[in-house]
């Protein structure tokens, strides 16, 4: 440990602030995954029925969506510019797991668009891969505010279209959320203990070391020698401070 945080440890100011623990999850294989968009939805439920049609109910569980991106270790720097793969997700929120992942591939044409059921007040949104009729995903909102749906469908159909969007977003939650915290070093020089600058600091302390000779020495002899020594200690300290 160097003489400035020595010095910073014992005046209480040598702490760093902790970083920020980074939102994006990774896996083995050293892959990292981020969520770049969610919200709150109930999946629906769909039954062939004999005529051909398919029947639509919604599942009475609370649920949320995310839009996930997947930077993979192969894509490197290149992941800015749209390297990686996207995914949707549906979560049971009260359990907290993944109950449905919806693999989504460049070539699928993913569309996520509000479905008109007649009634009103419905707000029914449908996910389809394609023109299988195997890759139709209906959900419902949950939430009780109705305002962001037309933002959330557009974005994401955004991330679904274009993926450096995609992975530009994933990229901006990471960056925030592992932004590192400043050093010891450099946030002391800046502010050391408790927001004081070095000449105060140093004015502080040389005060205090003056005040250890005083009218206590028994001699003059004495009194300059604790002088000396407390001259000696303040340019060591002032060293120190210039030094951070």
């Amino acid at each position: 440990m160097s003489n400035a945080q020595d010095l910073l440890s014992i005046l209480g100011g040598g702490a760093g602030r902790p970083g920020l623990s980074s939102r994006a999850g990774g896996t083995t294989s050293g892959a990292a995954e981020t969520s770049i968009l969610s919200f709150r939805a109930g999946k629906m439920n769909t039954t062939l029925k004999p005529n051909g049609k398919y029947l639509v109910e919604p599942d009475a569980r609370r649920g949320e969506l995310h839009v996930v991106w997947t930077t993979t270790p192969s894509a490197g720097a290149g992941a800015s510019g749209g390297g990686g793969t996207l995914k949707v997700e549906w979560k049971d929120r009260r359990t907290k797991t993944t109950v449905n992942t919806i693999p989504l591939f460049p070539d699928d044409d993913a569309t996520f668009e509000r479905v008109e059921t007649g009634r009103e007040g419905d707000r029914v949104y449908l996910l389809q891969c394609g023109n299988n009729a195997e890759s139709r995903h209906f959900f419902w909102m949950q939430d009780k505010d109705a305002e962001p749906d037309e933002d959330l469908c557009v974005k994401v159909n955004l991330y679904m279209t274009d993926r450096t969007e995609a992975a530009s977003a994933a990229g901006a939650s990471t960056a925030a959320a592992a932004e590192p915290a400043p050093s010891s070093s450099s946030s002391s020089s800046a502010v050391p203990a408790g927001g004081m600058d070095n000449a105060e600091l140093l004015r502080i302390m040389q005060g205090a070391l003056g005040s250890q000779g005083g009218p206590h020495d028994a001699t003059e002899g004495a009194r300059t020698s604790a002088t000396a020594n407390n001259d000696g200690q303040a340019d060591a300290l002032g060293n120190i401070l210039e030094s951070m």
